[in-house]
């Protein structure tokens, strides 16, 4: 049973009513349950476990609800960064060939201003 907690991660829901465990598998059942962060619910009635268990017990049950709420939003937030991330490479990128079209721009006009003085010189030389 024990074994099944901690390597089956898919298991959610747990029964384990009226098997009249006791204290002696508090321990190996808790670190079995550490490991496992999709069990969100565990019914231990009828079994003769201490307080001081069940207490830890609903401390990771309560771990795991708020770990796979917090899942999605995580994800999302996550998306978010990159695309921040990805939008200021892009606006930096749009800069960048701004700049470079402005270049491109002056290399014309200096070429048509070359084009022009050479038409000139070519005339006062014939």
């Amino acid at each position: 049973m024990i074994e099944a907690l901690q390597v089956d991660k898919q298991i959610s829901v747990v029964k384990l009513t009226d098997n009249y465990f006791s204290e002696q598998i508090e321990t190996p059942m808790l670190e079995a349950l550490n490991k496992n962060t999709n069990l969100v619910e565990l019914n231990l009635n009828g079994n003769r476990f201490s307080h001081s268990f069940l207490g830890k017990l609903k401390k990771i049950l309560t771990r795991n609800i708020r770990m796979i709420e917090e899942q999605e939003p995580n994800k999302l937030k996550a998306e978010i960064y990159r695309l921040r991330y990805e939008h200021g490479k892009l606006e930096a990128a749009k800069t960048a060939l701004k700049i470079q079209k402005q270049e491109i721009e002056n290399v014309k006009k200096l070429k048509s201003d070359l084009q022009v003085h050479m038409k000139e010189y070519k005339a006062d030389q014939e």
